[in-house]
């Protein structure tokens, strides 16, 4: 997936509400529902500096609020604050994040957000939030190759031989681009990406359906941390690593360039680039008269195809600006900021003359890369 972070500040909730089975007559859960309420009106980076977020740890500090993907405008309501058995000092928050007609009779959730709430006695409202993630994983079992940390969800099997390919990739990608590779990754190998996402907090949050989807990865670069749900390729998800590689030396970049690459170089999921890119001249042979654009833009027929199109047409991008101008003609387009369209425009001065037609160009590239 893209690069990820919360560099920068998420939209907050214009409203939070608290749902009937939240009761502020109860001092500790009126405390928590009116800290969980600042946060959600104001989600960015500042809420470590407010003391409404935990850094009880290095970890903790890095990692923030990994589930900033939540924060898109929507109403909040709190349904719940929860104790965890004995623990007097750990609470959970559950929120929904949604929208509803105007007449209140649909609904629309984006997702629903788990939040511990730990007791922090000098914290403006004597407790902060923190992510799930390291309390439900600091019991898993965990080998380290390297600056790569890999930890296993129960029932995973190791697989050394990936996680040692996948730590030697972190390091011949920095090297490649010139740029300091990550101090520490830390990497979490689950089933499923349902089952990462719920470490992050989010036990449900809106996806797409059909094929291709439940299994991939997720990159948060500022943390160092990232979630790999597709036991097809387990440790060895190179896509992602170089998410989380580059996603820190080039914050900000332009899509084409931050997804292109990591095909380029890591493939998708379980596939190869080279297969990406015969799949594409594939694709391109049975639509003949889809256009670059249709497929950057999203309007492609095909479902799972039209998506696996995309993907390895971003990375074909990438690969002839690097044929036509290497290194320095990547650095020169990460730097650009704009829609497809607009990127697209300037093709030509990364890989030279494109001609009239640059989907006749688009056409010519996909069978050149399918045959090398």
């Amino acid at each position: 997936m893209l690069f990820g972070g919360t560099s920068g500040a998420q939209t907050p909730a214009p409203c939070v509400h608290l749902s009937f089975g939240v009761d502020t007559t109860l001092p500790i859960v009126r405390d928590i529902a009116r800290l969980t309420q600042a946060y959600l009106l104001r989600p960015d980076t500042s809420a470590q500096s407010r003391g409404l977020w935990s850094a009880r740890s290095p970890f903790e500090a890095r990692l923030g609020d990994p589930a900033t993907q939540a924060y898109q405008g929507f109403s909040a309501t709190i349904i719940g604050i929860t104790g965890v058995g004995a623990d007097e000092s750990l609470y959970v928050v559950k929120v929904l994040h949604a929208s509803a007609d105007s007449n209140g009779t649909g609904v629309h959730p984006l997702a629903l957000q788990r939040f511990d709430a730990v007791r922090a006695p000098s914290a403006p409202y004597g407790w902060q939030l923190a992510s799930p993630l390291p309390r439900l994983t600091h019991e898993w079992a965990h080998r380290s190759y390297g600056r790569v940390t890999f930890w296993y969800a129960p029932g995973v099997v190791p697989s050394p031989k990936r996680a040692r390919l996948a730590s030697a990739f972190v390091d011949s990608v920095a090297r490649l681009f010139a740029v300091r590779a990550p101090e520490r990754l830390d990497v979490y190998i689950t089933h499923t990406t349902d089952e990462g996402e719920r470490l992050l907090g989010l036990d449900f949050f809106v996806d797409g359906s059909g094929p291709g989807t439940g299994v991939g990865g997720r990159s948060l670069p500022h943390a160092g941390v990232l979630l790999l749900g597709d036991p097809r390729v387990g440790e060895a998800y190179f896509h992602e690593f170089v998410h989380a590689v580059l996603g820190p030396m080039f914050p900000g970049t332009n899509y084409l360039f931050s997804e292109g690459v990591a095909v380029w170089l890591g493939g998708s999921q379980a596939t190869t680039p080279q297969t990406m890119f015969r799949r594409l001249a594939q694709y391109q042979a049975t639509h003949p008269i889809i256009s670059l654009m249709d497929v950057l833009g999203g309007e492609a027929p095909g479902g799972a195809s039209a998506t696996a199109a995309l993907y390895a047409t971003n990375g074909l991008i990438i690969d002839a600006i690097y044929r036509r101008s290497g290194m320095a003609g990547l650095r020169r387009f990460a730097m650009l900021h704009g829609e497809p369209a607009s990127l697209v425009a300037r093709l030509s001065e990364f890989v030279g003359p494109i001609g009239p037609d640059v989907n006749a160009w688009w056409r010519a590239e996909a069978a050149a890369a399918a045959r090398r």
